[in-house]
């Protein structure tokens, strides 16, 4: 038997470190984990470039069936402007999805939201590292993740 909605939900908060770039919260019977991936402005000599990239995870819960599903969004936008002109990119995904992205760099004198830096921007990002705590605690609760017609095909 699994633990009751009220009782799970409130174990999320727990799940929270300030040693991780992702925090969980509870909106209604849903449960969010969101990721600021990077947001950083680099100023180049004759060029200003930015980057901003999020994720979010959104977990419905089913107390009939004692399951889980969940979908996730991803955002990207990347634009430039100098004095060759500017450019500007958008990239948007809702769906479920195993991504995984390493060390992106701007040069530069940076901006971000820890302050400004002088040298490259960089980060690291995985789908599965704010995944697997939270879909840990549903299961340690007694909750299984909905199977679809072609989870077996594509189980992430």
């Amino acid at each position: 038997m699994a633990t009751p909605v009220p009782e799970l939900l409130a174990a999320v908060p727990a799940l929270n470190s300030p040693d991780e770039p992702f925090t969980y919260v509870v909106i209604g019977d849903t449960i969010v984990g969101s990721w600021d991936i990077v947001r950083a402005t680099t100023l180049y000599p004759t060029e200003i470039t930015s980057i901003d990239k999020d994720y979010s995870i959104t977990v419905t819960l089913d107390p009939a069936k004692e399951t889980f599903d969940f979908n996730e969004v991803y955002n990207a936008s990347a634009g430039s402007a100098g004095s060759g002109g500017g450019r500007f990119q958008k990239e948007f995904f809702s769906g479920k999805s195993t991504r995984k992205s390493f060390s992106f760099e701007l040069g530069g004198v940076s901006k971000t939201d820890d302050g400004i830096s002088v040298g490259p921007v960089t980060y690291s990002f995985s789908t599965s590292r704010i995944k697997e705590p939270l879909f840990t605690l549903l299961e340690q609760h007694g909750w299984s993740r909905k199977k679809g017609l072609l989870s077996g095909l594509f189980n992430r």
